[in-house]
């Protein structure tokens, strides 16, 4: 998908992923404790899987990739929360 739907598509999964992914730094720099990165996955893996079902296609296999974890990337919370696709 290209063109306007293409861009208003990544624009709706960045509406999501930058704020997280900042987010997620800062509990780095404050050194959060296990709790609040738990917390935090969960919020955000369920977050995430609503705009993977959102936008569909391509996303939804990315989706796929974190049930898997290819690559040894994502969490238990991750792949427990992504396995429904």
């Amino acid at each position: 998908v290209g063109g306007t739907e293409g861009l208003a598509r990544t624009m709706s999964f960045y509406s999501i992923a930058i704020p997280k992914y900042l987010e997620y730094r800062l509990h780095m720099f404050r050194e959060s404790p296990d709790e609040v990165w738990d917390e935090l996955d969960r919020e955000t893996s369920k977050k995430g899987l609503d705009k993977i079902l959102e936008l569909r296609g391509f996303y939804i296999k990315s989706g796929q990739l974190a049930a898997a974890n290819i690559g040894n990337a994502f969490p238990p919370i991750w792949q427990d929360t992504m396995s429904v696709l």
